[in-house]
This record gives structure tokens, sequence and C-alpha cells, in this order.
């Protein structure tokens, strides 16, 4: 039988379909110019907006609101070009040593024969991380959360299978297990930890409490498999820098759980000075606090 939610991922499929054909036929310089522009004027004028609005209040209550729409607007524009860039990740793979700067490969390069895990956030294009971290460490695995539109979820990992990441794991216990597994057979686990979870650890994001992922942090305490920080700005257009940072390491102590706690916030550290650095790259539209803390 045919459902209402069927003919609506039908529709949002068929949208999709007809989003690719157009890029594919602009290509992606001029797709991405067009879409930016549309979405840069469109997107702040959306509801969810407020939710961005809302989040720089609570993030950077010191910047004033003129600043605040500014950021807004690049975001939505870089958003209109994270969206293009999708439907052209081949091309971009293919042109990677042109269009994406390395800084700190040695970092990338130093845990040769050990399982590592490589922590980041939603930051100018997040789909350059599986891309790049291919040219330094074998068998990549990248955690995805399954779309609930099985039509487009389908398209979405045979993409990411083909041109980044070979080895999707998805979000939950059974995607646990085998992220645990890769990293013992020596792999390489990247993982976006910026957004909220109603599972994880509270603990303080731009000074707010927070539920935060607490995956990583469990795995490098318990197993000893390093946590190397990563981020992604956007430079003119399609061209990216990534920049490898140092691996985090904390002052243990005999309890677990505080360990675990200060191991997140010191992964909340390095993303909130990502996103000082460049605000506009970062997705802002989440609902990343939740509204039960005190926000005062």
């Amino acid at each position: 039988m045919i459902t209402i939610k069927t003919i609506r991922y039908l529709f949002e499929a068929f949208l999709g379909l007809i989003f690719l054909i157009f890029t594919k036929i602009l290509g992606l310089n001029l797709s991405r110019i067009l879409m930016s522009s549309a979405l840069s004027f469109i997107g702040p004028k959306l509801k969810i907006t407020k939710k961005a609005k809302e989040n720089l209040e609570i993030a950077l209550p010191e910047i004033s609101n003129e600043r605040k729409e500014i950021i807004i607007f690049n975001m939505w524009k870089n958003l209109g070009m994270v969206a293009t860039e999708f439907f052209h990740l081949s091309k971009i793979s293919k042109e990677k040593n042109t269009r994406i700067k390395v800084e700190g490969e040695e970092i990338a390069k130093k845990y040769s024969g050990k399982g590592v895990i490589f922590v980041s956030g939603h930051f100018a294009n997040w789909e350059i991380i599986p891309l790049i971290l291919r040219d330094y460490r074998d068998n990549v695995g990248g955690i995805y959360r399954h779309s609930n539109n099985f039509f487009v979820n389908q398209w979405v990992v045979k993409q990411r299978a083909k041109n980044t990441t070979p080895n999707q794991i998805k979000k939950g216990s059974s995607g646990a297990r085998e992220m645990l597994s890769l990293l013992k057979e020596n792999g390489t686990i990247a993982m976006l930890v910026d957004q909220k979870l109603s599972s994880g650890v509270e603990v303080n994001f731009f000074g707010v409490k927070s539920m935060t992922s607490d995956g990583a942090a469990s795995l490098a305490l318990k197993y000893g498999y390093p946590v190397i920080p990563m981020n992604v700005e956007r430079e003119k257009g399609s061209n990216f820098k990534v920049t490898f940072h140092d691996e985090i390491k904390i002052n243990t102590s005999d309890n677990n759980q505080d360990n675990i706690k200060k191991f997140t916030e010191e992964i909340n550290k390095f993303l909130e000075n990502c996103i000082r650095k460049k605000p506009e790259d970062w997705f802002w539209i989440h609902n990343r606090w939740d509204k039960r803390f005190n926000l005062d």
C-alpha cells in the first residue's frame, strides 16, 4: 500500500533528480554561483533562520546584530555551495590536488599502523574530510545519519561510497561495533561531533551545557586510539584548506566519567575556536542547545 509518506519521499527524490540534472547541465561553477545566490537571498527569510539567530545569540552574544545578519547571509551562501558541490564530488575528487590545500600533513601521517579517530564539525564542506583522509590513511570509515527518505538515502550512500567514503557506518549500536572493528584493524574513523544528541555527555559548548557525543572520548580513553581534530575552511569558490591539529590529550584521574567529560570538553573547545575563526562556515541552523538548560 502506497502511503502519503511514500508519496512525499518520491516527490523529494524527484526534486533532487531535477536539481541533479540542473547542476550537471550548468557545471560546478555556474550552478554553485546560482544556488549560493538563491539560498543567500531566500534562506534569511525562512522560519528556520530564527534558530540560527538564537544560536548566534547563545554562542557569540558580544557581536553586533549587523554582524550576525552577515554571518547568516554567508552561512546560507555556503550551504548553497555545499548542496551543489555534493552533485560534483567526483569532479572535486579528481581535482583535489589543485582545489584542496593541506596543513599539518605530518600529523595525518604520524600514526601509521594504528587505528585513528579524526573529529571535526559541519564546517565549509564537511564532505571534503573523508575525501582528503584517503590520501593519508587506508581503510577510512565515516559515521553517517540514515536519512528518513529511503530513496534519497540510497543515492547519497552510493555517491559517498564512490567518491569520498568507501566504508560508511550508520549511527547506532550496530555502527558502534562496526566502528570498533575498523579501528582494531588499524583503520580510520571520521566523526562530525558538533551536533546535539539525546544521549552522550552533558558538557559546556560556548559556556552553555549541551549534550555532546562522547564516542571519540570513550574510545580514546578505553582503547588508546588517538583523537586528531581537523577542520575545513572554504577559500574562493569550491577551493578549501584542510588543517590537521595536534592529538587531543588530557590528564586522567581514577574517575572514568570525569575523564570522558574532560576529554569531550577539549573537543568542544577546538570546535569553538574553529567557529569563532570563521563563523559563516558553520551550520548555525542546527538545534544545538537544549532549551531546558539555563542560558543565563
